[in-house]
This record gives C-alpha cells, sequence and structure tokens, in this order.
C-alpha cells in the first residue's frame, strides 16, 4: 500500500512539475468496464482482457471497474473472467478517437469452463464525452468516395464550411481554408497521434499534406466543454494506423485524366466565364502494413503514397478559353512507426512522417498566369517519442515529446528580371514575388487520469517552442498597377524578412463526477502564448532612397497573453433504459497566437515599407519605371521624415481574445449502433485587438465623399466614405496594437446528426447544420473609420464588414483562391452512406449541400477617398447586407459502385467513383470589384463530373 502511494505521489508530482503541452489532444480512446453478478451486485477481482489493435489486461477494484485508457481506434474483444461464474467475451467492441466507451458486464454463476458470448452493439451514446465532435471511421474513409485529402473530409462535418469545392481531386495539390461556429480560420488546429503540428506561422494551417491510406480515424471538434480542447477553432486529430499482432496489409491505386471528364460549360454560362480550370491528370497510389516484430512485446508499422494532382487552367482571351496556366503537384509521404511493451505496466512508441510537395505553378487562377505564379519545393519532417505508465489500477500517465521541421521556398516561374504588372482586369503579369521560409517547432506534453470513487481527476501539462523565419522581395523591388492605362500607379517595395518565435505553456485539470443518471465535468485551464522577436537585417530598396537597409534587435516576450479558462458541462440519462442523454456545458475558449506575431507588429523592420508612385506609361511596357515617376503619392508602414527609424508601429494595451460558449444537446439511441442528436450553440468573442492608428479615434474621421454608380451584379450604389481629419494622422503615421472596445460578434447556430455503425450491410453519417455570425460595435470609437469595406487577408484585419450587426466575413488567402469570402451558412446539409448489396457488390454516396460565399461587391478604386495616413484609395462595401447577396447554392455529389473479390486472407477491390454526378457547373467566385472592367465575370465554377478508376488490396 505504501508502494503503491508513493508510486501515486511521485507520478502526480512529475506530472506538475516536468510537463511541458503543446496542448494535449484526445486521438485515442478508451474502455470504461463495470461488471457485476447476476444481483446486480459489483463484482471486484474479475480478470478483464482486451485483444485486437492493442492487447492490455486488468483487474476490477472495488468498485468492480476496469479501465481501458490511450486505446488506438479500432474494434476490440473484451472478455471477463472469475472463478465460479461463466465466461464474459464481446468480439465487436467499437472505440473512435475521444470516445470514452461504457461497457457493463454480468457474469452469472455457472461452469468456469463455459463462456458467453454477447453479440449486442455497445452504446452509441457517452455520457462523460463533453467535446462536439464528428469521427470519421477507417470504413468510411476507405468506402465513401472522396478526393482523399483531409480538406474534404472536413466539409462534411456538421458547421465546417471549406473555401473550395474539390471534385475528383481537382483540389487536392493546395491546402483548404475553412471554419466554424464563428471561430476564425486562424483558430484552427491539427493534431497528429496526440502531437499539435500547426503551423504557428501561418496559423490554422497545417505545415504539410497527407497520404490518406495513412490515417485509422480522423476527429475533428468544433465545441465542447473538455479542458483539452484549445480553442474556439476547429481541432483536427490525425490517428494513425500502427502494428499488432497480426502481419496485415494494403494497398492501392487511383487514376483519372481529362479523357474521363465531362464539360459542364452550359450555354448560360457563355459571355459571363471568365475563367475555368480541369483535370490534366490525377494518379494516387501507395501501400501501407505491419505486423509483430515480437509478438506481444514488439510491433511495426509503415507507409508509403504518393498523389500526382495535375491541372489546366484556362482563361477567355475575348474570343475564346486559352489555357494560361498549369497547376502541377508531387505529393510524397512516408510515415513509420514502432510500438511496444517496455514492461506490462509500459507501453512505448516512436513515429516518423515526412511530406514532401513539389508544386510548378502554384498560385495559378484566373488573375494569375503561368508566369506569375510559383515552383513550390520543401519538405516536412515530424518525430514523436511517447511513453504510458499504468500505475496500480487507478492511475494513468502519458508523455509526449514531438519535434516537426517545416521549410520551403517559392520561386517565381516569371524570373527575377522583371517586374510585375496588374492590368486593369485585375490580372497580373510578368512575374511575381520570391518568398522562402523556415518554421521549425518543439513541443512536449503530459498528461495523466486518476480514478477514485465516484471522480475521474484529469490533469495535463505541457511546453510548445514554434520559430519563423521568412523573406519576401519583388523582382525590380516594385510591381505596377494599372488605374485607366496608360495612366499607372507603382509601388515600391523595401525587401521583407521576418524573424520570430512563440513560446506556449499550458496546463488543465478536470474532475468528471459520476452520480448515476447525472454526470458533471467541472475543469480548468491555463493557456500562456507569448511571442518575441528574433535579431534580423533586409538590404534597401534599389529604386527608392526612402527605403534603406535595416537591423532589427532581438525583444523577448513582446505580446504575451494569459488566460484561465472556466469550463463546465452537465449531463443526464433519461429512462429506464438510459439511451436518451441530456447535455449542457460551458466553456470560454483563448485564441491562439501567431510565432510571428510580435515580428509582425513591432519589429523595427516593417511588416511591408511602400512607396507610392504615379504617372503614365511612355514607352509601352504596361509597366510604369522609375524614370516614368511623376507624382509621389505618399508611403506606408514607415516615417517619411525619418526613414532610418523603421517600423513606427508600438504595443499598446492589449488583452487576450476570448471565446465564451454555451452548448445545449439531446442524444438518443434509437436502436443498436444507431444515434439520434442535436445541439445548439451560442458564441460571444469578446477582447479584440486591432493594429489602428495611434491616437486616431472615430470621431477624427469626417465625411469625404459618396461612391455611386451603377454595376452588373450591384445595381446602382450609394455609398458614403470617410477620411481622417489631417490634424489627427500621427507625425511618423505610426500604428499601436492595443484592445478594441466596444467591438464583439456573436454566433448562434444549431446541428443535428444521424449516425449509424456499420451493421446489417449498411452505415449512414447525415446532418443538417446552419447558424449566423455578426458583428456589432458598442459606438464610434470600437469603429474607428465608418466606411463600410471588405475583410482583407492580414492578420491584423478582424475579417468583417464594418457593420454594426452585419455578416462577419473572412476572405482566404488561398493560392488561386483570393475572391472567396467565407460567411457562415444558414444551411448546410450532409451525407454520407454505404450500402453492401451481395454477391461482394457495394455502393456509396456522398452528398454536400450548402449554402453559396458570400457576394460582397466593393470599390476598390473609389475616387478622392484617399486620406493622410493610407495615401492610397480605400477599398468601399457596396452591398448594405451581405446575407442577401449570395452565390448559388453548392451541390456536390459524389458516389461510388465497387466489386470485392476474397481470396482467403486477402481482399480485393475494384472501384469505380463518379464526382460531381449530375455534373454541376455551380458558380463558386465573381469579380466583385466594379472598379476593373471585368466586373461580375465568372471566375471560377465547379470542376465538372469526372470517373475515378481505382483498386484496393489488403490482406490480414
Amino acid at each position: 500500500m505504501k508502494q503503491r502511494m508513493t508510486w501515486m505521489i511521485l507520478s502526480i508530482i512529475c506530472l506538475v512539475a516536468v510537463a511541458v503541452p503543446a496542448s494535449a489532444q484526445v486521438f485515442t480512446g478508451r474502455i470504461d468496464v463495470t461488471v457485476k453478478d447476476g444481483t446486480g451486485a459489483v463484482l471486484p477481482g474479475v480478470t478483464v482482457q482486451l485483444t485486437g489493435v492493442q492487447a492490455e489486461n486488468a483487474v476490477t477494484d472495488s468498485r468492480g471497474e476496469a479501465h481501458f485508457l490511450n486505446l488506438a481506434p479500432g474494434r476490440y474483444t473484451v472478455t471477463a473472467t472469475l472463478t465460479g461464474f461463466n465466461a464474459y467475451k464481446n468480439e465487436n467492441v467499437p472505440v473512435s478517437a475521444g470516445s470514452v466507451v461504457p461497457l457493463d458486464v454480468t457474469l452469472a454463476v455457472g461452469n468456469v469452463s463455459e463462456e458467453v458470448s454477447v453479440t449486442a452493439e455497445t452504446p452509441v451514446i457517452e455520457a462523460k464525452r463533453t467535446a462536439v465532435a464528428t469521427n470519421v471511421t477507417l470504413e468510411e474513409l476507405q468506402n465513401i468516395p472522396s478526393s482523399r485529402d483531409p480538406w474534404v473530409v472536413l466539409q462534411t462535418v456538421p458547421g465546417v464550411m471549406v473555401d473550395r469545392v474539390n471534385v475528383g481531386g481537382a483540389e487536392s495539390g493546395q491546402q483548404s481554408n475553412y471554419k466554424a461556429k464563428g471561430a476564425q480560420v486562424n483558430q484552427n488546429t491539427w493534431n497528429m497521434d496526440g502531437v499539435t503540428i500547426t503551423d504557428m506561422a501561418a496559423l490554422g494551417s497545417s505545415p504539410t499534406y497527407y497520404d490518406f491510406d495513412m490515417f485509422q480515424e480522423m476527429q475533428v471538434t468544433t465545441g465542447g466543454a473538455d479542458v483539452t480542447t484549445a480553442t474556439p477553432g476547429v481541432q483536427l486529430n490525425f490517428v494513425l494506423r500502427s502494428g499488432t499482432n497480426q502481419w496485415r496489409g494494403s494497398g492501392s491505386y487511383y487514376f483519372e485524366n481529362d479523357g474521363l471528364q465531362s464539360d459542364n460549360i452550359s450555354d448560360d454560362l457563355i459571355g459571363e466565364l471568365a475563367s475555368y480550370n480541369r483535370v490534366n491528370s490525377y494518379f494516387d497510389t501507395g501501400f501501407e502494413g505491419g505486423g509483430p516484430l515480437w509478438k506481444d512485446k514488439l510491433w511495426v508499422w509503415g507507409a508509403y503514397g504518393r498523389t500526382e494532382p495535375k491541372l489546366k487552367i484556362f482563361s477567355f482571351d475575348g474570343t475564346d478559353f486559352v489555357q494560361t496556366a498549369k497547376d502541377d503537384t508531387v505529393l510524397k509521404n512516408t510515415s513509420f512507426k514502432v510500438s511496444g511493451d517496455i514492461n506490462p505496466a509500459t507501453r512505448g512508441n516512436f513515429t516518423y512522417f515526412r511530406g514532401d510537395k513539389q508544386k510548378e505553378g502554384r498560385g495559378a487562377a484566373f488573375d494569375r498566369p503561368d508566369e506569375t505564379t510559383y515552383n513550390q519545393a520543401g519538405p516536412t519532417d515530424l518525430y514523436k517519442f511517447e511513453v504510458n505508465r499504468t500505475v496500480g489500477s487507478s492511475l494513468f500517465l502519458t508523455g509526449r515529446f514531438g519535434y516537426t521541421k517545416n521549410e520551403f521556398a517559392f520561386d517565381p516561374r516569371g524570373g527575377q528580371d522583371t517586374t510585375a504588372f496588374r492590368d486593369d482586369s485585375n490580372i497580373w503579369h510578368g512575374t511575381f514575388n520570391n518568398y522562402s521560409t523556415e518554421r521549425p517547432q518543439t513541443n512536449f506534453n503530459v498528461e495523466g487520469n486518476y480514478f477514485r470513487g465516484n471522480h475521474e481527476f484529469k490533469a495535463g501539462l505541457g511546453w510548445r517552442g514554434a520559430s519563423v523565419d521568412s523573406s519576401v522581395s519583388w523582382p525590380g523591388g516594385m510591381y505596377s498597377l494599372h488605374n485607366g492605362y496608360p495612366f499607372i500607379e507603382a509601388t515600391v517595395v523595401r525587401p521583407w524578412a521576418l524573424s520570430g518565435n512563440g513560446t506556449y505553456w499550458n496546463g488543465y485539470f478536470s474532475d468528471t463526477i459520476s452520480l448515476d443518471r447525472l454526470t458533471f465535468n467541472l475543469g480548468v485551464r491555463w493557456d500562456r502564448s507569448a511571442s518575441s522577436i528574433k535579431e534580423t537585417t533586409v538590404p534597401a530598396n534599389p529604386i527608392d532612397p526612402l527605403l534603406p537597409a535595416l537591423e532589427a534587435p532581438a525583444v523577448d516576450d513582446v505580446v504575451v497573453w494569459n488566460t484561465l479558462s472556466p469550463r463546465v458541462g452537465v449531463s443526464y440519462a433519461l429512462g429506464a433504459d438510459r439511451k436518451t442523454l441530456l447535455r449542457a456545458s460551458y466553456a470560454m475558449f483563448a485564441s491562439q497566437l501567431d510565432s510571428n506575431f510580435a515580428a509582425s507588429v513591432a519589429s523595427a523592420i516593417p511588416y511591408y515599407s511602400y512607396v507610392y508612385w504615379s504617372g503614365t506609361d511612355t514607352n509601352g511596357n504596361q509597366r510604369l519605371d522609375p524614370s516614368e515617376f511623376t507624382t509621389f503619392q505618399g508611403t506606408y508602414g514607415f516615417d517619411p521624415d525619418n526613414p532610418l527609424a523603421g517600423n513606427p508601429n508600438r504595443v499598446g494595451d492589449y488583452k487576450t481574445p476570448k471565446t465564451h460558449e454555451l452548448l445545449f444537446g439531446a442524444e438518443r439511441e434509437i436502436f443498436p449502433g444507431f444515434g439520434l442528436s442535436g445541439t445548439v450553440t451560442w458564441r460571444k468573442y469578446v477582447d479584440f485587438n486591432w493594429l489602428h492608428f495611434r491616437d486616431v479615434t472615430g470621431s477624427d474621421y469626417e465625411l469625404a465623399g459618396v461612391t455611386s454608380g451603377s454595376a452588373p451584379g450591384v445595381g446602382s450604389f450609394e455609398v458614403p466614405f470617410y477620411a481622417v481629419n489631417p490634424a489627427a494622422v500621427p507625425d511618423d503615421f505610426g500604428r499601436v496594437y492595443e484592445h478594441r472596445p466596444g467591438y464583439s460578434q456573436r454566433y448562434l447556430g444549431y446541428e443535428i446528426v444521424a449516425n449509424k455503425r456499420m451493421s446489417n450491410r449498411w452505415m449512414m453519417r447525415a446532418s443538417w447544420a446552419g447558424g449566423t455570425h455578426r458583428e456589432y460595435f458598442d459606438g464610434l470609437d470600437s469603429m474607428a473609420d465608418p466606411t463600410p469595406s471588405i475583410p482583407g487577408t492580414s492578420q491584423f484585419t478582424l475579417g468583417s464588414p464594418n457593420l454594426d450587426g452585419g455578416l462577419v466575413l473572412e476572405q482566404t488567402s488561398g493560392s488561386g483562391k483570393s475572391a472567396i469570402f467565407l460567411s457562415q451558412p444558414k444551411y448546410q446539409m450532409v451525407l454520407t452512406g454505404a450500402y453492401q448489396a451481395g454477391w461482394g457488390i457495394n455502393t456509396a454516396v456522398n452528398y454536400v449541400m450548402r449554402q453559396g460565399y458570400a457576394a460582397p461587391y466593393y470599390n476598390s478604386s473609389t475616387p478622392g477617398s484617399a486620406d493622410d495616413i493610407s495615401g492610397v484609395d480605400k477599398t468601399v462595401l457596396l452591398v448594405s447586407d451581405v446575407d442577401e447577396n449570395r452565390l448559388p447554392t453548392v451541390h456536390s455529389f459524389d458516389a461510388r459502385i465497387s466489386k470485392n473479390f476474397r481470396f482467403d486472407r486477402a481482399s480485393v477491390d475494384f472501384d469505380v467513383d463518379f464526382f460531381n454526378l449530375f455534373n454541376n457547373g455551380t458558380t463558386l467566385g465573381r469579380q466583385f470589384d466594379v472598379a476593373a472592367d471585368n466586373v461580375n465575370d465568372i471566375i471560377e465554377i465547379m470542376n465538372p463530373r469526372i470517373v475515378r478508376f481505382g483498386i484496393r488490396i489488403s490482406f490480414n
């Protein structure tokens, strides 16, 4: 007893003192076994054995309970034996990431040699689960037709909106942006086998791409009171496959090309369509497998995959569509895992993953022909170590270490010998900027669960460090923007370098109290995020002496966010069968901080420095050469009277952005394996910060004019715009990062979900969701410039139209997607399902229907709108109610028919997939800028129907 108590005390000390999280993420599941006899009395001392993906043994405690934690997702067999009782066996206990499977076992008095096999489904309702999450199982990943990347799976999650419609892999060469329940895109997180891998320099995005066949399961969390949930954004958890006691493996090959593709350009689109793309070819192949190196002791698993989506981009040249760019991508992924039992109480594993992306034509779109695109290269490597330790029957500990090495570069295909320009149709020409970056990160975390009586205590601590070194330069040191050619505005740019570092501590503690039908979850989470500046230098601009070389010294902890977040949840089981569950929870989330945020705001080297000139092109080369500069228009990002002073921006009084969330829900197990749930979510986003002009308030802005006229798509418009009083402009044009008073956002939404596990030859996941997300201002000072505007893609932009009660927008910045404006859809329907028809013939569907993207028409060149701060024309939103201006509803319907052949331990599936089965040409993007001479032209539609052939081979 003393030895056990000593172990427990030492373990808790280690948990509190040694720990360091990158926010622990739940990628495993667990089984809680309760054993009783025929009278309902609990049975201690029962031996419970678990076999399947993992093998473990436990003995029930004085409450008749045995707990199996940190289980890899999959199906398990549970047996229970006790002298004098019939043995119990259940061969179908499914475990998902984040699941807490309650398993009630009844042992009847009888012959010890007799075994009672149980075939009943385990419950689909989990009283201890507090997160709102969608688990996409291996069966669904493999059998539902999809474009085989995680962003496609995300669009099937209730409430999640993705900025791409990926038809048959046409968009698989580039990441998608996505958001849910009002959280900004930069609040999303990515996690692999419990290690957070989010790219902290491109906040909310993944550091790499993936081989689809390496996943055992994907879990997507969009809310809830779980203390391991770090931010209000979408939490994506990948679970890799692993080796077991039986050698098994699989391989796959998928193929499609232009000849398997239809044409969806209807007569209605002719005359409006400015650009579209087609699949040139698509290949996806790979293999994975593993097994025991030492049975019951040591297991190994590995995978390799290669995906090659290649596109052709077409633009209308005035008479016909011609190919103007290509977008060719090669994604190579390698993964390896070895795991083993160090002793009966200790298990460890090591994982290595490498994602390598090679791309020709990054950025290809209607406004980016081939010479303005990039060649991209750069691998990402991930190393992960984990140890799990069981102390007695009540304490479970886990420690993890992860290191991610991420670096890549964009090399302009137009070269470095010419300058870029954008014409009056907002089409770029010549070349583009070049970019390189290194983004390594390291994290540690430890966590533990302790069971005592009705209580389950959970605790975790951890640390994460993420740094970034990036540089950007424009060929020739400038670019030109046509403004009614031959009149041109030139932007002269200093080369830019950013070097920053982020450190992230967090910890959490919770208690789950089980009282018969009632379950309480009480917890608190602590997050401390700090962004620092590293020493760096940049060279001078070769054109303008106002942009000299600069040096930036290192500064630690420039911006620090420190937060305690309470979490409270309660659930109550109704009915004699306890198959109906009512839930309610409150959670507060702290936002995550960009690792390069401090360097972007307060480095002595400005985030960007511009000098604006205008003039007329006299030599006909479409550019404004320095010899043609005639009128000085102003500067941005520095004090023109003291150029060597560098960045005039400062850090003032700020707060940690927070989200308050209330959830109310109900769940019902309709019949074994089938559950129905409904959830209402209310959120309030508060304590926003902004980077705005120092000492300038809302009262300093005055009515400067009205932009009026008529344009296709928007009709007649008349919108006032404002300019700052020159007397209020700071002498150095400096900005300050500080709390934005009186500004908030609110979200109200719902989701209804039906989920049927694979049984009786069919499975299904269906949902209907919707919501609204709006912004609110307490007064003029929380708005500052009252000019309605579209959101930019800068991290300093809140992503809203600057209208009290207005629908919040967020413009995405993904490659080729600059015209997509995300706003919460009022309706979204998802249906995925599969049916085993017999004779080895299987069918499946994947249908997504949602409200179209926002259509915020704007004027980017409003004459007379320039003020003394920016020196350039304002971008004025022309639409009074963005929610009433939407693109058409999106319908994406994919179908599969396959034939399975079995040969002893081997299985072969021949798949035929039909993407965009009904060949919709739905408009996904238009030219919303009325200042462009191609205003309202369609610049993107859904890719046409395409057929993909595939073969899957597996053995076990």
